[in-house]
């Protein structure tokens, strides 16, 4: 009688390891939306992305505004909402080299697409702007850009 089958055993490891590799794990999300604006005036197409900060479980969260500058944030493709905490939000909107609007599925790489809002606000060393996702769900968010100063 073979107590030790080394081909069980190999099997047997593959599958305990695998059981934590997944990406299904899971975080509790709350709705958020808000709006987004550049000098005053809502602004389309922008995008949106919220880096996590300390402590904060998940991938962070992310949008496009629509043309009346709202946008509501997800936290993958089939998951609306976000995990509740602190967050650095990004800004971009991009455009075709000549300014002219990105055709849809074009691709930043292939296109040498332009980002059209000031640096400050795409650089996660350097944005000065911040969120808090409230654990009931913020009343809406609100962000004011500037074309000029690049500051809020």
């Amino acid at each position: 009688m073979q107590i030790f089958n080394p081909l069980t055993c190999s099997v047997a490891v593959l599958i305990l390891a695998s059981i934590g590799c997944g990406s299904s794990t899971t975080y509790d999300v709350v709705a958020a939306s808000g709006t987004v604006m550049l000098d005053n005036k809502p602004i389309e197409g922008v995008s949106l992305t919220l880096i996590p900060q300390a402590g904060i479980k998940g991938r962070g969260g992310y949008a496009t505004s629509a043309s009346d500058g709202t946008f509501t944030l997800q936290s993958a493709p089939e998951v609306m909402g976000v995990v509740p905490g602190n967050y650095m939000v990004l800004f971009r909107k991009y455009a075709m080299p000549d300014g002219s609007p990105v055709p849809p599925g074009t691709s930043a790489a292939d296109a040498n697409l332009i980002n059209q809002l000031p640096e400050i606000y795409s650089h996660p060393e350097k944005s000065p702007i911040y969120a808090t996702i409230p654990a009931t769900g913020p009343e809406g968010l609100s962000f004011e850009l500037s074309s000029r100063t690049g500051k809020r």
